[in-house]
């Protein structure tokens, strides 16, 4: 029986047909350099390709019985994939290697070093982020209300790519949460940490399943998973402006009883106070609307996935 501890890698893929081999012989090539310390299983998690990315995965797991492959009935979202990816890894350490491998597995000995030396969680920060002024500004922005609104150091620059010992793991697994955040769990656990600059390559195959829309559903995600405090501000200010209405309408009455000729402003005045107040009370049922869903998502015990297919779990 091996005496080395076990390093999992978990990679989640969708439509990476160009990509997925060149991640399992990278990753393959780094931890040949450890092997005389460490074994290694490399896990990925198809999230319903619709290229040849399935095929191409197959074909490695056949050929190297340390790859093994997840299959689902459909596409569950990124976050479900890498949560499930988790449940199966059963190394002493576990570290997420994206298939599109603009995080650069070479760093991997790096975070295990760190990994040795005491650090629980080693984030992977990349320095050279490629956004425009616009994007940087928004995910700036993002990070400093999700730190205000949480009270959870979140790391900027921060995709996932890192180290999770086990003992971390184990406590991300016994989190009970239909759509998680796994890099906000993280956060809330605490443990020894370390950080490690890198930096990101340019994607050379496929085209990112990334956008606006992901990333804006990401970021309400994280904020509504670990804080109240959207909730309550809006309670707050609900009261504030309900009050601040209540004693204009007094003011109103008290100028109109002592000089019955004032004239209350004109139409434009009323139309602007209408829009504003209407669209504070859309903001307000949006925001509860979005717990409304998140406790709806919870309670209805839906399947979390469904595997359609574990390969190569039966091995070594």
């Amino acid at each position: 029986m091996s005496t080395k501890k076990c390093i999992s890698i978990i990679s989640p893929a969708f439509n990476e047909e160009g990509n997925v081999r060149r991640c399992y012989e990278e990753v393959k090539a780094v931890m040949a350099q450890l092997s005389d310390r460490y074994d290694y299983e490399h896990i990925f998690g198809d999230n319903c390709s619709t290229d040849q990315t399935l095929a191409f995965l197959r074909e490695i797991a056949a050929e190297d019985p340390r790859v093994k492959v997840l299959t689902y009935t459909r596409n569950w979202g990124a976050e479900k994939n890498s949560m499930t990816l988790l449940r199966h890894a059963v190394g002493d350490a576990v570290i997420p290697v994206l298939s599109d491998l603009q995080d650069p597995p070479e760093k991997l000995p790096r975070f295990i070093e760190l990994w040795e030396q005491g650090a629980e969680v080693v984030f992977g920060v990349y320095t050279n982020r490629a956004d425009g002024l616009l994007l940087k500004s928004i995910r700036h922005l993002y990070y400093r209300v999700v730190r205000m609104l949480s009270g959870e150091e979140m790391v900027n620059d921060h995709s996932g790519f890192g180290l999770y010992a086990r003992r971390v793991v184990d406590e991300i697994l016994k989190v009970d949460d239909f759509n998680p955040h796994i890099r906000g769990v993280i956060a809330s656990l605490g443990f020894q940490r370390a950080c490690e600059p890198y930096e990101r390559r340019k994607r050379i195959a496929g085209i990112t399943s990334y956008n606006f829309g992901r990333y804006l559903d990401t970021a309400i995600n994280s904020i509504v998973s670990y804080s109240l405090v959207p909730i309550r501000l809006a309670t707050i200010l609900g009261l504030f402006l309900s009050g601040v209405s209540f004693l204009l309408a007094i003011a109103y009455a008290l100028i109109k009883l002592m000089n019955w000729n004032f004239q209350a402003p004109g139409a434009t005045t009323v139309v602007v106070l209408i829009l504003f107040f209407a669209g504070i009370q859309l903001l307000f049922l949006g925001i509860i609307g979005e717990y409304v869903a998140a406790i709806h998502g919870q309670v209805r015990r839906k399947p979390f996935v469904v595997i359609r297919e574990k390969i190569n779990f039966d091995r070594g």
